[in-house]
């Protein structure tokens, strides 16, 4: 098998991994904007999974974004 499609079978594994631990994350909080959120995150990281099995390359931002400026985006906690 060649690296680069084991590199992306490890890849595919992990983001559905993480896609579980949060969704059941999810489950367990109290905090229904928590929830939301963590059940965003995990349908992200299906479809990163998806889109990476598929072969098709996963979006790739320009640069990050640093956490003063996130802030800034979402509002005051």
């Amino acid at each position: 098998m060649p690296r680069a499609t084991a590199d992306q079978r490890r890849r595919v594994a992990l983001l559905l991994e993480t896609a579980d631990v949060l969704a059941e994350r999810a489950r367990r909080t109290d905090d229904t904007v928590q929830a939301e959120v963590l059940l965003r995150r995990s349908a992200q990281r299906r479809a990163q999974a998806a889109r990476l099995a598929a072969g098709r390359a996963l979006p790739v931002p320009d640069r990050p974004v640093p956490v003063s400026d996130r802030r800034r985006q979402v509002g005051p906690a």
